[in-house]
């Protein structure tokens, strides 16, 4: 199957000045400016076949805007080879330019004072598109993302959900092979993102379109993506299939611990963390005055009802969702 993406040891730092705490040392700072480097990504390797919609997934700082910004173009890595649709990003080739999209949900490439038409006028110029090509694929997202009494409007007078949507629409009017989404349904309501989804999954069953997402939304990686890239701290913690990761996660449960007696929930509830101190593996999933909620390995289960039988505590076991699994994982691994 044909390489979409393909990255070997890349690294990416970043040189911050030195901050300056006093008057001396600003002078200092002035004259002979000292950096302190931040590591970003640290020898990060994968493949991307054609077709492959790929959700990338990590906490706030691990590296992922910096990866998304690298396989568009916008930064070049401190080291490392990477090669996107077959071209060298960093180059910015016309060639390379023309068959990708990037969807930044927190920027906007759209004129601000102007209608939307406008600006997706003025890309039909960029990218020659023909007329035909045009109004039917512009035809076609505006039914798909419900876009008919946008079109017409000024950027500064569109809500966000509308906003994205129309920025989705104007990377999409040149038909790319690869779409970059990063942060693409932030903020957006129940139903914009359901049109978005949809859409993105459309496209794919049609053979046109490979997906290359982030998001801090599982939904949107549950809904979009078949295989997942998990990275923490700039190094790659998994690459695989969504269904693989899944399977990673099925040795643990979800335990929701409450009180029968509610007068005393908060003292007995607290009686109880301190008990499960002893259990391996246990992480805090929400902690509330009323109701305590675990990560637990399924092996742990016996022990603890054994522990707590009594009539003291009310113990529900459930399977841990897909949100819920990743966010342990950070957890874990935040304590390395």
């Amino acid at each position: 199957m044909e390489t979409l993406i393909d990255l070997n040891c890349v690294d990416k730092k970043y040189y911050l000045a030195k901050e300056s705490r006093s008057i001396m040392e600003w002078c200092k700072q002035v004259m002979k400016p000292s950096y302190v480097s931040f590591q970003a990504l640290n020898e990060v390797s994968f493949n991307i076949s054609k077709g492959a919609a790929v959700g990338f997934i990590g906490p706030n700082g691990a590296g992922k805007s910096s990866l998304i910004k690298i396989l568009c173009g916008i930064q070049k890595p401190t080291s490392g080879s990477v090669k996107v649709l077959g071209y060298d990003p960093a180059l910015r080739e016309k060639e390379f330019l023309n068959q990708i999209g990037v969807v930044f949900g927190h920027k906007t490439s759209l004129w601000w004072d102007l209608p939307v038409k406008t600006s997706l006028d003025t890309y039909k110029k960029i990218y020659n598109i023909k007329d035909s090509d045009y109004h039917e694929r512009l035809s076609e997202l505006a039914e798909a993302l419900d876009l008919g009494k946008t079109l017409h409007k000024p950027v500064r007078n569109l809500s966000l959900g509308e906003r994205v949507k129309c920025e989705l629409t104007l990377n999409l009017l040149h038909s790319p092979k690869l779409i970059f989404l990063d942060e693409p349904t932030v903020g957006l309501d129940v139903t914009s993102k359901y049109e978005i989804r949809k859409y993105l999954n459309y496209k794919r069953s049609q053979g046109d379109l490979s997906v290359f997402l982030t998001s801090h939304d599982f939904g949107d990686i549950e809904s979009c993506c078949d295989d997942a890239i998990i990275i923490d701290k700039g190094k790659i913690r998994f690459d695989g299939s969504m269904r693989e990761l899944s399977e990673n996660f099925k040795a643990g449960v979800k335990l929701i611990v409450t009180t029968l007696d509610p007068v005393q929930s908060e003292g007995r509830l607290t009686e109880f963390k301190k008990a499960m101190e002893v259990f391996q593996g246990v992480g805090i999933i929400n902690d509330g005055q009323n109701q305590i909620a675990y990560h637990v390995p399924k092996i742990s289960l016996g022990a603890i009802f054994d522990k707590f039988q009594g009539g003291v505590y009310c113990l529900e076991v459930s399977p841990m969702d897909f949100e819920s699994n990743v966010v342990n994982l950070f957890k874990t691994w935040s304590g390395e």
